[in-house]
């Protein structure tokens, strides 16, 4: 079916080709012909406009009425109508009408160019015989003086009716042309297509999956050069086809087989592929289903969508839905203009996260009452007269004992902070009073790495914070530069910045290799393992910088390279209240 319409298409467009060629010559013949015999005309016209002026100079020969009677004569012979005219355009006489009755003549176009000495034509409407008219005037000369004009015409109508008989010829002609031409395409057209509607066929049982294909006659006459490689052709495709049918179901089977769920959509949303799991994740998403946003209504899923495509690489986020937390990594396909997403369960693990968290938050609170009666007990026996050795193992259980009671004063401090709902008392914070309160309480142990620690800061307006968490985080940054910085110092600069405060603390420490730079922030994650030991770190200060930056709305980034060193760079947003720049002077 589609090929007839393809045929009967093309057959149309080669018949409207040759009509608009046969039209367009019809056209140009009609306009050379008709300008060959106005041309034709005029010449005519003019011999006998001539001949006549000879019978107006006969000088005496002829009385008035003679010549008159032979110009007349001549009129209806000749089947054109005279006029004689003299010079100031006064008509003389006039085969058709009394020449008294007629007005001048002197502005017609033919008569002016006449008294010019020229030959004259003009084709225009007569007044007198209600007809267009084709006009030829001479002069009539006498001693080379222009004594008179002898004008001829003749009724257009009738001096083209040579040109009208050939036109109608010609369209006759033309049209049974035409006719034996669309004949003659349509037959000549069908014989060349009927080849292509065997190959169409041969193509059908082809798709069909036939392996003997049954080619017609016509086929293997016309396009035998062509049997071989289309026959191997089709073959070539079918093992083509045998081999992706395979494979799309070693893939399905793989899918099916994932614990993930999986989901294929088109740019419009449409599914594609589905998975067991993914409907079981998702009841809403039946087979009957096929868009997406039809069962999954998530601005969160569109956003994923957005952002993958943006940045030409998988885009990982989180759904919840029912209760129910899923992890989603979305891929967008850019040759098929497709998105792959998967989708995993995970609301499992956040629970034993949790979980895990109070168990945390549980065992740091349990563990401060007796850490406090130890301390007790070892600040008693510091007391008592001990041999040396007892006072060695005195305070290496001492030393030990302030390591354990930091750890459980950061599990405290890091549970609180992740706790839900946690409100925290913001009042308006002067960062750069906090941090000049913090340094000075790090001058000791500053002046005994013989380390310098510089202050930058400009006039800078209050911030709404938590003033006991904004001197936390000032405390932990402060402290791992100086746990990290053997030569050198710290310079901390503070500078208002797109509609925030912007911290910096710069060290130069030992740095941080590239690949441990994503986790610094993760809790007990420490790069170091031997020198935290030795210094005495928990591996919990930069989780609690992060989480305290977090809570107030602002950012943290880190910067680094080994053996020159760290900068910790912190951005606090203003608050509608931070309209006051208190005077800063360090």
């Amino acid at each position: 079916m589609k090929l007839k319409k393809f045929f009967w298409k093309n057959l149309l467009s080669l018949w409207l080709v040759f009509i608009l060629i046969f039209f367009l010559i019809f056209i140009f013949t009609s306009q050379r012909w008709r300008e060959s015999e106005k041309r034709s005309q005029i010449n005519e016209l003019t011999e006998l406009a001539l001949a006549m002026t000879v019978e107006t100079k006969s000088d005496g020969q002829l009385e008035e009425a003679q010549w008159q009677q032979v110009l007349a004569t001549q009129a209806r012979i000749s089947r054109v109508r005279v006029t004689l005219i003299d010079p100031k355009g006064k008509v003389i006489f006039d085969t058709e009408k009394e020449a008294k009755e007629m007005e001048s003549h002197r502005y017609r176009p033919e008569i002016e160019q006449a008294l010019g000495g020229q030959i004259g034509w003009a084709i225009r409407y007569s007044d007198t015989l209600g007809e267009k008219m084709l006009y030829v005037a001479v002069p009539i000369k006498k001693d080379s003086t222009i004594t008179g004009i002898c004008r001829v015409s003749r009724y257009f109508d009738l001096a083209i009716l040579p040109y009208k008989l050939l036109r109608k010829n010609l369209l006759i002609d033309l049209s049974l042309f035409i006719l034996l031409a669309l004949i003659l395409s349509y037959f000549i057209l069908k014989n060349i297509w009927r080849p292509l509607e065997d190959l169409a066929e041969a193509l059908g049982q082809a798709r069909e999956g036939k392996n003997e294909l049954a080619l017609r006659r016509s086929f293997v006459v016309n396009l035998n050069p062509l049997r071989e490689p289309i026959i191997d052709l089709i073959s070539k495709n079918q093992e083509q086809a045998a081999l992706l049918e395979e494979d799309q179901e070693l893939i399905q089977q793989l899918i099916n087989s994932s614990q993930e769920g999986w989901l294929l959509l088109d740019r419009t949303g449409k599914i594609i592929l589905a998975n067991s799991v993914f409907r079981k994740m998702f009841p809403e998403a039946g087979e009957g289903q096929q868009f997406y946003w039809q069962a999954l209504r998530c601005s969160e899923l569109n956003q994923l969508f957005e952002q993958s495509q943006a940045a030409k690489k998988p885009v990982e986020g989180e759904l919840e839905k029912d209760g129910r937390i899923f992890s989603c990594l979305a891929t967008f396909l850019p040759l098929k203009q497709r998105y792959l997403i998967k989708f995993f369960d995970i609301t499992e693990t956040r629970g034993l996260a949790q979980i895990k968290k109070e168990f945390v938050a549980n065992l740091a609170h349990e563990l401060k009452t007796p850490l406090t009666a130890i301390k007790g007990f070892l600040e008693a026996l510091e007391e008592e007269n001990l041999c040396p050795e007892g006072k060695n193992y005195l305070a290496i259980i001492e030393r030990n004992l302030d390591r354990l009671t930091r750890l459980v004063e950061d599990l405290a401090r890091l549970s609180e902070l992740e706790e839900k709902g946690l409100k925290m008392e913001k009042e308006p914070v002067d960062l750069v009073e906090i941090i000049n309160t913090v340094a000075k309480a790090y001058q000791k142990p500053i002046r005994e790495k013989g380390l310098y620690l510089k202050i930058e800061a400009e006039t800078l307006p209050v911030i709404m914070a938590d003033p006991i968490q904004m001197e936390q985080m000032a405390v932990n940054l402060i402290e791992n530069a100086i746990r990290y910085t053997e030569k050198g110092g710290l310079t901390i600069s503070l500078k208002e910045k797109d509609k925030g405060i912007c911290l910096k603390f710069s060290d130069t420490g030992i740095g941080i290799p590239e690949e441990h730079l994503p986790r610094i922030f993760e809790r007990f994650y420490v790069v170091d393992k031997s020198r935290s030991r030795k210094t005495g770190g928990t591996g919990l200060g930069l989780s609690i910088v992060k989480h305290i930056v977090l809570a107030h709305g602002g950012r943290i980034e880190v910067n680094s390279a080994p053996g020159v060193g760290t900068t910790f760079t912190v951005w606090l947003p203003l608050s509608r209240e931070n309209s006051q720049r208190p005077d800063n002077k360090l």
